[in-house]
């Protein structure tokens, strides 16, 4: 059955509602006491988001490589229609790295797949890959502004170390009230574009690069 590029969308809207009212029940009534809870649930939300986008990216790029229906009714084409998921993804694995696609053959699990959530890699793939809605899919990355600063948070979260603090310190620049006790912190800084929270622009990107990328 041909995937729906617009199931993908809502999928990836319920996870973003699930976690932005957890984010906003944490704001009206935290329920940690102790500091080193309150990072431990930050980090969890923070995970929980970025592998909700990385999940997204990947199940859009699959499904279109492999034909799905668009938003306008289209149904997307690419070389490796054919394929199935798994090939797919070595193909995927091999452009994100800027590698020669020579002999394709199915990578054994997940843990095997780059990236899907990085912008920079997910470029690299989608510009080459050859799915028909590869312009599309392109210009609504361009609209993440803010995601590159998920990813590293993210990352500077689950591996707190003298360099990912330094990454972290030097991101300051592009927000106000930049508090910082632990890179979870990331989230609570405010944009200077929406005057709210960088979660929230992080929520509002993935929405609207979600939204233009079906279409």
């Amino acid at each position: 059955m041909t995937t729906s590029l617009e199931s993908i969308q809502r999928k990836l809207y319920r996870r973003l509602n699930v976690l932005d009212n957890g984010f906003e029940r944490q704001l009206l009534d935290p329920v940690a006491k102790y500091r080193i809870d309150k990072f431990a649930i930050q980090e969890g939300y923070i995970s929980a988001l970025w592998q909700a986008w990385s999940n997204f990216c990947r199940e859009l790029l699959i499904a279109s490589v492999q034909g799905a229906i668009t938003k306008s009714g289209e149904t997307t084409t690419s070389p490796h229609a054919q394929r199935d998921e798994m090939e797919i993804a070595f193909v995927a694995k091999q452009l994100s790295n800027q590698h020669a696609v020579n002999a394709i053959r199915p990578l054994v699990g997940n843990y095997q797949e780059h990236t899907w959530g990085d912008l920079r890699k997910m470029n690299l793939v989608t510009s080459q890959i050859g799915c028909s809605n590869a312009s599309l899919i392109l210009t609504a990355l361009s609209a993440c502004l803010r995601v590159e600063d998920l990813q590293l948070c993210r990352n500077a979260s689950a591996h707190i170390s003298k360099s990912t603090l330094q990454m972290v310190k030097a991101s300051k620049v592009r927000y106000l009230e930049t508090n910082l006790r632990h890179p979870s912190d990331m989230m609570y800084w405010v944009d200077p574009n929406s005057q709210d929270f960088l979660w929230k622009s992080w929520v509002e990107e993935m929405e609207l690069a979600a939204e233009f990328a079906i279409h």
